[in-house]
């Protein structure tokens, strides 16, 4: 199972490469992510809201965030209960990342870039893999 570092520097990653090389906004970058990292992405519950919460994070240092994410993580935080299995290290960074988040939404400092419904229902075709469809 991945840890909420992992999880990190993944995301971070994926935005160096999408944004600082290929030029992809934040949406286009959050995407991508989710596309290709959908394996650690549908790990249980923790991996999803660790995933959205540091694509947000990542997002609005540009000022910008996909709509998507925050639709998500409207779902993902009204559910913080995570599995037996994750570090509680891995548990008490993850809540700090989501005081940051709202306390950057609350700013209002920033962009909310739209995304069309063919990626939604993309999005949730991603969500709804499981592991074993590997």
């Amino acid at each position: 199972m991945s840890t909420y570092e992992e999880i990190k520097d993944s995301v971070d990653f994926g935005f160096e490469e999408y944004i600082g090389n290929n030029k992809y906004n934040s949406a286009q970058a959050s995407a991508r992510i989710l596309e290709e990292d959908w394996w650690l992405l549908n790990e249980g519950t923790f991996s999803k809201t660790a995933f959205f919460i540091c694509l947000a994070l990542e997002s609005l240092k540009m000022n910008e965030i996909a709509d998507f994410i925050m639709l998500k993580l409207d779902t993902f935080l009204r559910n913080l209960d995570f599995e037996d299995y994750i570090e509680k290290d891995d548990v008490k960074q993850l809540l700090h990342d989501i005081n940051l988040y709202k306390e950057f939404i609350e700013k209002d400092d920033y962009k909310i870039l739209k995304t069309d419904e063919t990626w939604k229902g993309r999005l949730e075709y991603i969500l709804s893999l499981k592991q074993e469809d590997l």
